[in-house]
C-alpha cells in the first residue's frame, strides 16, 4: 500500500492547523498569558492557567490534534509508534513557541497539554484498530473452514429398522 496519499493528507492537515493556530487571526485574542507563555515556569504553576478558559476551547484543542496523532501513527512504522506520540508533542510545542511573541495569540500550558492529549488519543485509536484487525485475522485463521458439501445424513434407528 502506498503511503503517498496519506503523506499528502498529513501535510495538508498540518498546514491547516498551522494556519489556524499561528496564522493571521481575524479576531483579537484575549486570554490569560504570563510573559513568556509556556517558557515561563510560573505559567505552569499559576492557578489561572488551569482554572480559566472554556470547555469548548479545551474540547477543540483535543479534537484538532486527534488527526495529528492518527496520521502520525499511520505514517510511522508500526514498531515505532512511540515516535507518533513524540511527533504530536513536538508539533504542539512548535505551535506554542511560535505563539509566544505574537500579540494576538496566547501561548498557554493548558493548550500544550490538551493538544498533546488529542495526539495521544489519535495514536491510541490507531493502536486499538490494529489490535482489533489483528484479533480478527487470528480468529479467521483459527476458525475451521466451512464445509463445501452439506453434512452426510446419518441413518436413524427408525430408518434402519425398515
Amino acid at each position: 500500500m502506498s503511503r503517498r496519499p496519506l503523506r499528502f493528507v498529513a501535510v495538508a492537515y498540518a498546514v491547516v492547523v498551522l494556519w489556524l493556530t499561528v496564522g493571521p487571526a481575524p479576531w483579537r485574542t484575549r486570554g490569560y498569558q504570563l510573559e513568556g507563555g509556556i517558557l515561563n515556569p510560573d505559567a505552569w504553576t499559576a492557578p489561572a492557567t488551569w482554572t480559566t478558559g472554556y470547555l469548548s476551547e479545551m474540547v477543540f484543542n483535543v479534537a484538532i490534534f486527534v488527526p495529528v496523532g492518527l496520521l502520525a501513527a499511520l505514517l510511522i512504522p508500526r514498531r515505532r509508534w512511540p515516535l507518533a506520540l513524540l511527533a504530536g508533542l513536538a508539533f504542539t510545542t512548535f505551535i506554542e513557541l511560535v505563539q509566544v511573541p505574537e500579540p494576538d495569540r496566547v501561548s498557554d500550558p493548558r493548550d500544550l497539554v490538551m493538544n498533546t492529549g488529542g495526539a495521544v488519543l489519535g495514536v491510541l485509536l490507531v493502536l486499538a484498530a490494529r489490535m482489533v484487525r489483528r484479533a480478527g485475522a487470528v480468529a479467521a485463521v483459527m476458525t475451521p473452514p466451512a464445509a463445501s458439501e452439506p453434512p452426510a445424513r446419518v441413518p436413524s434407528a427408525a430408518t434402519l429398522g425398515r
